[in-house]
């Protein structure tokens, strides 16, 4: 398994840190101008071609000191972060044909509703030999012949046929409108003041490399390169002899960046590791993570909340420096930048420490495997939270939430704890009893089943769902696949389908 490991230099003159920071200030503006030349192609981004010949077209930024591997290197790696955005773009961009309306209805009498009353609809789709066509022109270049682009034979007979229909016009009117929009929403990347740079350690190029030196009485470990022309420049490595392994180190290419801070020098490479050994399974639990309440429940009962003094302090130290922007730049000073990027990692900081802690409970209370849902917090993110006084999704973001179950994946693993991902549709509504509605969920701290009443604390009930997508063979076979390591990760399923397992699930057990 090839794995990312960083050492820091820290101790040097103050000239060779200028030196680096020039570099890094010289390769940000170099690929801010790629950046910028990739942007205004991005049509280009579209068609194998036009990505072959946006990275080959590097040359329109030349440097005398900065090599053209170092550039050409740089602007592949920008074209291929926008085909990343583009390809996301494209595949959340469903196009189908409607194919009707489904009605769900209540069976029973309830509280509120009458046995016949529509519980909820929803649009069906399906996708044909139309869908497919226009899928396929949004790759094309509507400047040019259409069917002078398509080598797929298929396809071509499917845009014979419809090419011989009246309404052939409005159909790449459409493909072209959808094509617009998805490249509408490919936003130009910007690099800051400081950017990264990849260094080679073949000789004609930067000549990067480690070397030991004995003799110093400081320092043994050092790391060594050149641009072009350039004086080597070795920078005095901290190195810890248990985590760094040195010998391990790809040598083929390191990667150079400023600290957050700004006060460091960072060199990264890529080891080979071994693939994480996970403990023999003993005890599953599942874990809902929450802002309002808590931080996380585990359906075992256990509570951890956060420290709110301390992340008061910090939102209420951003919202202050939120005041403080230049109003024609609608951004901050440098030194406050500097406090901003402080509180940010104060805060991630924060958040490390209470995974930390809920792992440890895990570890001493034999749990081995943890259900973690995909969170999305799509509902709420226009939505005030009074107590920290700023928008969900501003919270959620400083919180680090929609990223904590990668998180909980890193720590996890280094003690042997698997964590496997769920879908996060229906774990708040759904019911033991088969019902999912909305209306089980009429406040944020009680659930209560609209059909047979059972009430419970919402965050606890949310866990147990959330545990029971592990525990039921048609939950855990319908709703996930297995990663490389055995890990439960969500299948690419929409909401509705989610649900017909859901009730599927509850078909099965209660036959009656």
């Amino acid at each position: 398994m090839i794995k990312s490991q960083r050492i820091t230099s820290k101790y040097f003159n103050k000239s060779k840190f200028e030196d680096v920071k020039d570099i890094l200030r010289q390769i940000a503006i170099h690929k801010n101008t790629l950046s910028q030349y990739i942007f205004n192609n991005k049509i280009m981004l579209l068609t194998e071609d036009g990505v072959k010949q946006l990275k080959s077209d590097y040359r329109i930024v030349k440097d005398d000191y900065i090599s053209s591997w170092n550039i050409q290197r740089e602007h592949s790696l920008l074209v291929d972060k926008y085909l990343v955005t583009l390809k996301r773009i494209i595949q959340n961009r469903h196009i189908r044909i409607q194919k009707g309306m489904v009605f769900t209805k209540y069976k029973v009498n309830t509280k509120k509703h009458k046995k016949g009353n529509v519980k909820e609809f929803y649009i069906q789709f399906k996708s044909t030999n139309l869908s497919g066509l226009i899928k396929y022109l949004i790759y094309l270049d509507f400047s040019k012949d259409l069917r002078t682009q398509i080598y797929n034979p298929d396809v071509l007979a499917v845009y014979d046929y419809f090419q011989t229909k009246p309404y052939f016009g409005r159909i790449v009117k459409l493909a072209k409108t959808i094509q617009a929009n998805i490249l509408d929403r490919i936003k130009l990347k910007e690099i800051p003041e400081y950017s990264s740079v990849m260094l080679s350690n073949k000789p004609n190029i930067n000549m990067a490399h480690m070397s030991f030196n004995d003799s110093n009485v400081k320092f043994k470990h050092w790391f060594n390169f050149r641009m072009k022309g350039k004086k080597i420049i070795s920078l005095p490595l901290q190195v810890n002899d248990v985590y760094h392994k040195l010998k391990e180190w790809i040598n083929n290419e390191f990667v150079l960046s400023l600290s957050v801070k700004e006060n460091k020098i960072n060199i990264s490479s890529t080891i080979e590791e071994s693939e994480p050994v996970f403990k023999p399974f003993n005890k599953a639990e599942g874990l809902d993570i929450n802002v309002k309440h808590n931080f996380a429940t585990l359906s075992d009962g256990s509570v951890f909340d956060y420290d709110r003094k301390l992340v008061k302090e910090i939102t209420n130290g951003l919202l202050t420096l939120d005041k403080l922007k230049i109003p024609v730049t609608h951004k901050l000073s440098k030194k406050d930048f500097k406090k901003q990027q402080k509180l940010h990692r104060k805060l991630q900081w924060y958040i490390g420490l209470e995974i930390h802690k809920i792992l440890d409970y895990c570890e001493s209370n034999g749990i081995t495997d943890l259900v973690v849902e995909n969170l999305l917090f799509r509902d709420k993110l226009g939505v005030i939270n009074e107590e920290f006084n700023m928008k969900y999704g501003r919270l959620l973001k400083l919180l680090h939430l929609s990223d904590a179950k990668n998180q909980f994946k890193r720590q996890a693993e280094k003690r042997g704890i698997r964590v496997h991902i769920t879908p996060s549709q229906y774990s708040s509504i759904a019911c033991e009893c088969g019902n999912i509605d909305k209306e089980n969920r009429l406040t944020q701290e009680v659930f209560e089943c609209s059909e047979c009443g059972y009430a419970e604390n919402a965050d606890l009930h949310s866990s147990k769902q959330l545990k029971e997508r592990f525990v039921a063979d048609v939950l855990r076979e319908g709703l996930h696949k297995l990663d490389e390591l055995g890990r439960l990760i969500p299948k690419r399923l929409n909401k509705f389908q989610i649900k017909h397992i859901l009730e599927r699930r509850f078909e099965l057990t209660c036959p009656s």
